[in-house]
């Protein structure tokens, strides 16, 4: 187990019954010469090695080895050798009482080997000291009461075996032990042991424990070695106070190994450490306050005004949690967080004030802290003994549960506040479901806008169909005008003509460019200064010269006539197609080409060529007519699609009802004081709010058409011959098609006030989205019952205050394994109701959840079983603490009995002896 850490009780290892080779038969057997020649430190280190935390020497009718285990225990302590852990020797011994019978005699820490020699001199032993064969002269019962007498545990050993009480006595004998009231525990080795009809007629509880009896450092035969058999025992530091005390307590304070599978000192993972405040109004201010907690339960207490309640507002407020007060509370509230800045001022706070939490989550310490100038950083994570910057939301990464009384109270007022208080819970996680939630929800708006932005291009649809009514009739006239033949022959004359012309264009000039080219054909004569004319070679040169000019003379003259041949050729071709049929058509085709152009004028249509440009238009509207079609099929879809979405939005908002549901039958199946039942949709108080707001119409107005439940107008009819969930569900159906078809102007008939009618009519189609996807809230059905007996369940809203708040804290304390705090949530309640529902769920819960309660009443500190009590005092007009320990120290039972009403009963209805309790603490 790791080292333990926490101020306040926890639960002990404890052998009740060991040997020593002080014992004659220590280790008997064939190796008995070398087990009785063990030293100290090796029977020490052995119980050390088993995880004993506290060891009581009870060798046979001696204390010899008393004072060698002190001293050596001393030595280890300064030593540290391998195997070393704490460990806490308490001296005793194994008497043997005249009559056979073994008692074990335990004494405080700081007895010696001679105190128990003083003893057994006492109870007349006779015979040699070590040797379980002497006996006592005095009987059973005088020897009890000499141990006691010495300050003292009497507790019969092994009553259920050989030498034991139960198998030695009998009849009259037993029956006047038995009515022995120094004996409160016995050894009982077998736990199904049938106990003496003597002993059950008296209803004795005597505490039972268990030890190893061990006479072996080792496993043996008989099962009897070190760390065989043990008991736990609960107790703040290991004493002969804390241990009688626990002895007298029984079960709540006892276990034995063999009903304790594990280890009873397992804590919750996340636990607060300690708070520490510096330079508050009234606290820290001379020395920095800090109080240390225990991972259990832990009661704060103190007379009024000694700043109980303080430390938990300081709580709040640096764990971040200030937000989760009622509204109504907030008022009050105010002064906790409050600078003062005049002795008049009602501040609990300084500038200079700080407040530093160290939280523990999974082994990990957090430092959380705060201060009016948020100049500390909020979160420091220790490593490696520093503390290092951490990130995060305080509120989500460091848990806890806060309460007042007041809270609890406003709690049993408003089932809404309560209803958050269940969705926080791990098995309902309403954070987790929001998220599901969020995610159809923007599903269905995504779905519903696409539609909308869909059809928004279906407005055209009217204009298209319009135009194309129109073109048609223009196509009509076009065809009804013979226009298709017409138009045709007469396009392709235009192109026959332009084909013509071009043709033409390529030979007309042909004269032209032959008489061009004749002109060019003669060249200038040769003859110039350059040749010399009385030369016989020049001469002869220009001669020849001349012949050639000649003969392309006579070539021009051929030119020209050709020219001349060409003119002629153009002429023949103008007169020739001016006389052909294809000329005579060509007339005829642009005669009706003009009279068409005249029936399409008287028609409004004055170019033909038009009719293309309709006949493209009309292929273009049909297109996108065709395509407004598949557009109105994927509106279709979309709402489809949407409404399959809302009807999922239907069944997520169904598991939100049904784990609140389930996480409440769970916590509160077997509660005999409270019942929370959840009604689906039931939170009609809140109803008319929401949907005036979703209306936006959150100010009064139209209640004639707005209405309430169960009364008029649309919210009349939500709760209207309901039998079941889905009843509501079908009546909101409604309301929500009502408001639709009044949007969309679709019906109206039921509208009283027609301005009403207008206003909806305006609302964005957003808003009546919102409308769609609106459950009203669940409400919450609290019933408790006063006695705790039957099945006399009332509504919590005919119980009294205390009635309320004891069946609020019912639930509170049910679930959950994060800190709980609580604030005096005794108020109100009588002590039986205290008893019966706080300190018994109390007492279930605190092994998995750290519980911090400031109370006034004693019966929450003694039989709750808190494990550190811390007592608040004011000295200087400063708070401090006047006590900070376990139940065991008697300085904190004194103050419980001091300054706690009812404390001394308290004690005694938990330690059934107060008055045995007197005599031996």
């Amino acid at each position: 187990m790791k080292e333990w850490e926490w101020k306040g009780s926890r639960w002990w290892k404890f052998d009740f019954h060991t040997h020593t080779p002080a014992s004659d038969d220590y280790g008997k057997g064939p190796n008995q010469a070398v087990l009785k020649d063990s030293k100290p430190r090796d029977w020490l280190l052995d119980y050390m090695r088993a995880g004993i935390d506290c060891v009581v020497i009870t060798d046979h009718n001696s204390g010899a080895w008393i004072d060698l285990v002190k001293n050596e225990l001393a030595r280890l302590e300064e030593d540290h050798p391998e195997g070393f852990r704490p460990i806490h020797m308490f001296p005793g011994v194994e008497i043997s009482v005249n009559g056979g019978i073994h008692l074990l005699a335990i004494f405080g820490c700081d007895k010696k080997t001679s105190d128990i020699d003083s003893l057994l001199g006492v109870v007349e032993l006779d015979g040699e000291k070590g040797s379980g064969s002497s006996i006592t002269s005095l009987s059973l019962i005088e020897v009890v009461d000499k141990v006691t007498s010495a300050g003292g545990i009497a507790i019969p050993a092994h009553v259920d075996k050989e030498k034991g009480l139960f198998e030695k006595l009998d009849g009259t004998t037993l029956q006047r032990l038995l009515d022995c009231k120094s004996i409160f525990a016995m050894e009982l080795v077998d736990s199904r042991y049938e106990k003496p009809r003597a002993y059950t007629d008296r209803s004795l509880c005597w505490t039972e424990i268990l030890g190893s009896d061990s006479h072996y450092p080792l496993d043996s035969s008989e099962q009897r070695y070190l760390g065989s058999r043990f008991t736990w025992v609960k107790m703040g530091t290991p004493g002969i106070e804390g241990l009688r005390l626990a002895l007298l307590d029984g079960p709540l304070s006892v276990i034995r190994s063999d009903k304790e599978k594990g280890n009873p000192n397992e804590r919750a993972q996340i636990v607060l450490e300690s708070i520490k405040v510096s330079q508050a109004r009234y606290l820290g201010r001379s020395e920095s306050f800090t109080i240390k907690f225990n991972p259990w339960l832990n009661s704060v207490i103190g007379g009024r005004g000694t700043g109980k309640s303080t430390i938990v507002e300081f709580l709040r407020i640096a764990l971040r949690r200030t937000d989760e007060l009622p509204d109504d509370l907030k008022k009050e509230f105010e002064k906790y967080q409050k600078v003062y800045t005049d002795k008049k001022e009602g501040g609990l706070l300084t500038d200079e004030v700080a407040i530093k939490i160290i939280y523990r989550k999974d082994d990990s310490r957090f430092r959380i802290q705060w201060n009016p100038a948020e100049d500390l950083e909020p979160i420091e994570q220790e490593i490696e003994g520093e503390w290092n910057l951490a990130k995060g939301d305080i509120r989500q990464r460091f848990p806890v549960r806060i309460y007042s009384q007041k809270q609890i109270f406003n709690l049993a007022k408003k089932p809404l506040a309560l209803l958050r208080v269940v969705d926080e819970a791990l098995e309902v996680n309403r954070d987790s479901w929001l998220e599901k939630w969020n995610q159809a929800e923007n599903n269905f708006f995504s779905l519903r806008a696409r539609a909308r932005q869909t059809e928004s291009g279906l407005s055209e649809e009217p204009r298209l169909q319009g135009e194309l009514e129109e073109v048609k009739r223009k196509q009509d006239i076009f065809e009804q005008a013979g226009y298709a033949d017409v138009l045709l022959n007469y396009q392709r004359l235009n192109r026959q003509q332009r084909r013509v012309e071009m043709w033409e264009e390529s030979w007309i000039d042909v004269g032209e460019r032959l008489r061009k080219v004749a002109r060019e054909l003669i060249p200038d004569p040769l003859e110039d200064k350059t040749f010399d004319i009385d030369s016989e070679a020049d001469s002869e040169l220009c001669g020849h010269a001349a012949t050639v000019r000649e003969h392309l003379g006579k070539l021009r003259e051929k030119g020209e006539s050709l020219a001349s041949q060409a003119d002629e050729i153009f002429v023949e071709w103008q007169e020739n197609k001016s006389g052909s049929s294809w000329k005579q058509g060509a007339v005829e085709t642009e005669q009706d080409y003009r009279k068409l152009k005249e029936d399409l004028a008287k028609e409004g249509e004055n170019d033909p060529a038009g009719y293309g440009e309709l006949v493209q238009r009309r292929q273009d509207i049909e297109k996108k007519l065709r395509e407004l079609e598949e557009s109105k099929e994927e509106v279709k879809q979309f709402e489809k699609q949407a409404n399959i979405q809302l009807e999922k939005m239907v069944e997520i908002r169904r598991e939100l009802t049904e784990s609140r549901r389930v996480f409440l039958n769970k916590v509160l199946g077997e509660n005999q004081y409270v019942r929370i039942n959840v009604a689906p949709y039931g939170a009609s108080d809140a109803v008319e709010a929401e949907f005036r707001r979703l209306l936006q119409r959150e100010d009064s107005g139209f209640e004639r058409d707005i209405g309430f439940p169960n009364g008029e107008g649309l919210l009349g009819k939500l709760y209207k011959d309901r039998r079941c969930s889905e009843d509501i569900e079908e009546n909101l159906k409604g309301i929500k098609k009502n408001v639709r078809d009044i949007a969309s102007g679709k019906d109206d008939s039921q509208v009283k006030d027609q301005r009403f009618a207008t206003h909806v009519s305006k609302l964005p189609p957003e808003a009546i989205d919102r409308i769609d996807v609106w459950f009203p809230e669940d409400s919450l059905d609290v019933q408790y019952n006063a006695t705790g007996e039957g099945e006399n369940f009332l509504s919590i809203e005919e119980g009294s205050p205390g009635q309320k708040t004891a069946a609020l804290l019912a639930f509170l304390l049910s679930y959950g394994e994060e800190p709980l705090i609580l604030d005096q949530p005794e108020d109100d309640l009588d002590n039986l109701l205290i008893y019966d529902l706080i300190v018994t769920q109390l007492r279930n819960i605190k092994r998995r959840r750290q519980i911090i309660v400031v109370t006034h009443n004693a019966n929450i500190v003694v039989n709750g079983d808190s494990e550190l009590v811390t007592a608040l005092a004011p000295y200087n007009g400063e708070t401090k603490k006047d006590c900070n320990g376990s139940l065991q120290e008697k300085k904190v039972r004194e103050t419980i009995c001091a300054i706690m009403e009812g404390g001394s009963k308290a004690f005694e209805d938990r330690y059934r002896r107060i008055a045995l309790e007197g005599d031996h603490v």
